[in-house]
């Protein structure tokens, strides 16, 4: 008894889904098809007012009076038919039975709650109408009208009605089975968007820390070093001055150059695709870019590093690196980029080694410099965030990165493939 008692309940939630309202608003055609059925519905209950018509010819003179009653019955109930089919389906249940100038209006009841109602109340439901409708030839014999006729015409009629409102439902189904499939995709396609906005700025925060951690960098190793020869015993001369702040003006000026160059990917509705207007309402187009660093400006940037005082070691076999894609020069590039720049911050002083070349079929990029005594304050502070996003263009190249404490060094190592993958 206790397992019986799910499926009870299922069904009586069901029944109570079926008479509570589908909340309808209808449009304004829906209003005209209403207002239409009605209209018919009353022609066709006012026809047989007609005391000659052949129709009514079997039904007895006391029974006209509840059979008009209950055919106006029926066609007041039409309006309700939409949003209420099956609390309207059980009142017009008798009506469907026993009246004949509802004849039309039950017509309309059995397509709504075919179109509107589940399958499995509609159906049973047409199937109790037509049942009651049969004995009716018995009771008020049409004229001129064999058992079998009616038969075939009741069966027909019922049979239609359903038909046609059960291919309405499906069909509406289908609509709203593709409006939700429309919009869950509207949905994905926002949420893909998004998340390949999110990755082109995470992108973008890799290139501008990738270029003005550089640049900073050497500013605050130039401007450090002028300052520590103010302070001392020898001040330096008008030519050393003027010479360190050349190069902290050059510096500086590469920094907003290149750091223009990484905004225009924001500024420019062409490249990041949010023009909405015509070419001619677009933004002027900026500047050339300049172009991005490559393998054969690693030894620049060597020599930047070196002419800004910082000790480097640099072993460079770039001849068999010629033929690398442009995407693995820029990553090798930017790996002894990144590797410069935390030995400038976090190892004043220290040697810093690097190394690019082939190693075992793949290009070999490693920076390494020791481990400063005691801990050291740096000018400009770092979150890892360069490392992290070394690391995922790395992966994205199809290579790997380490970094890490080996014995008493700080090495930073990738490991990226002749061709990308």
């Amino acid at each position: 008894m206790v397992s019986a008692a799910p499926p009870i309940e299922g069904r009586r939630r069901s029944v109570l889904a079926g008479l509570s309202p589908l909340r309808v608003r209808r449009n304004r055609v829906q209003w005209l098809v209403d207002c239409l059925l009605f209209a018919f519905a009353l022609l066709v209950w006012a026809s047989y007012w007609d005391p000659v018509r052949e129709g009514t010819a079997g039904v007895p003179d006391w029974f006209l009076p509840w059979d008009f009653a209950m055919g106006i019955a029926t066609c007041c109930a039409l309006w309700w038919s939409r949003s209420h089919p099956l609390a309207v389906g059980l009142v017009v249940f008798v009506p469907a039975a026993l009246s004949a100038s509802a004849a039309f209006a039950v017509v309309v009841v059995i397509y709504r709650m075919a179109a509107y109602l589940r399958p499995r109340l509609s159906v049973p439901l047409v199937g109790g109408y037509l049942a009651a409708a049969i004995p009716y030839h018995a009771l008020f014999p049409v004229p001129g009208v064999d058992w079998a006729s009616w038969l075939i015409v009741i069966s027909l009629l019922h049979l239609l009605a359903l038909s046609f409102g059960l291919l309405t439902r499906s069909r509406r189904l289908v609509l709203e089975g593709l409006r939700a499939d429309a919009a869950r995709e509207r949905r994905e396609s926002a949420t893909r968007l998004e998340g390949v906005r999110r990755a082109e700025r995470e992108r973008i925060a890799r290139e501008m820390h990738d270029v003005l951690a550089h640049r900073v960098s050497l500013l605050s190793v130039h401007a450090g070093a002028l300052e520590y020869r103010t302070t001392g015993d020898v001040p330096p001369t008008l030519d050393e001055v003027r010479a360190a702040a050349a190069v902290i003006r050059q510096n500086a000026h590469l920094a907003v150059e290149e750091l223009r160059q990484v905004l225009v990917v924001l500024r420019d509705p062409v490249a990041t695709g949010t023009s909405n207007g015509p070419a001619s309402e677009a933004v002027p187009a900026a500047p050339p870019e300049r172009p991005q660093p490559l393998l054969r400006d690693v030894s620049r940037l060597v020599d930047e590093a070196q002419g800004a005082g910082q000790r480097v070691t640099a072993r460079l076999d770039l001849e068999p690196l010629a033929d690398l894609p442009e995407i693995v020069q820029r990553t090798v590039y930017r790996t002894v980029q990144e590797g410069l720049t935390n030995a400038r911050k976090h190892a004043v002083g220290a040697v810093v080694t690097v190394d690019v070349g082939l190693a075992d079929g793949q290009v070999y990029v490693a920076v390494a410099n020791p481990l400063p005594l005691g801990v050291t304050a740096s000018e400009v502070p770092g979150v890892g965030a360069g490392l992290i996003g070394l690391a995922e263009r790395v992966r994205l190249d199809g290579g790997s990165f380490e970094h890490g404490v080996h014995d008493g060094k700080f090495r930073l190592t990738a490991h990226l493939p002749r061709e990308r993958t």
